[in-house]
């Protein structure tokens, strides 16, 4: 009897394991996100252009919340490709996929904070450099 709760519980806390990755700041990632990101979904940072230039997750693109949908539309982003959006805590990330919900981009998901989502994949920010001399 012992064995098999014991089987049980080891069962149990790979489920959980397996089923979403956890940050160092204690933020859970979907395994959703996580494939999309893996299946290279649209990235987008939807913090300021100041934010943004301060460092961003590898490959994405910045469109503040404000402004996602024109910001989509004036790249040709189509309600059926996959969009990852993320900013400093997920606040604006989850409003900004409420908003392409609402307009059928049905594959938009809220991955949360910057600093969430680089621990949870491994990844470190992009700074980009200064295209002139200071």
């Amino acid at each position: 009897m012992k064995s098999t709760a014991a089987l049980f519980s080891f069962a149990m806390v790979l489920t959980v394991a397996c089923n979403s990755a956890t940050s160092e700041t204690g933020d859970t990632i979907t395994p959703e996100v996580l494939l999309a990101i893996e299946h290279e979904a649209l990235l987008v940072d939807v913090r300021t252009p100041e934010e943004f230039a301060d460092g961003h997750y590898p490959g994405a693109i910045n469109i503040p919340h404000e402004t996602i949908l024109d910001g989509l539309n004036q790249l040709g982003v189509t309600a059926d490709i996959a969009v990852i959006l993320y900013c400093r805590s997920g606040n604006r990330s989850g409003q900004a996929e409420q908003v392409l919900q609402q307009k059928g981009f049905t594959k938009a998901r809220n991955a949360g904070g910057l600093k969430a989502l680089l621990s949870a994949t491994g990844k470190q920010a992009v700074i980009p450099t200064s295209a002139s001399p200071q």
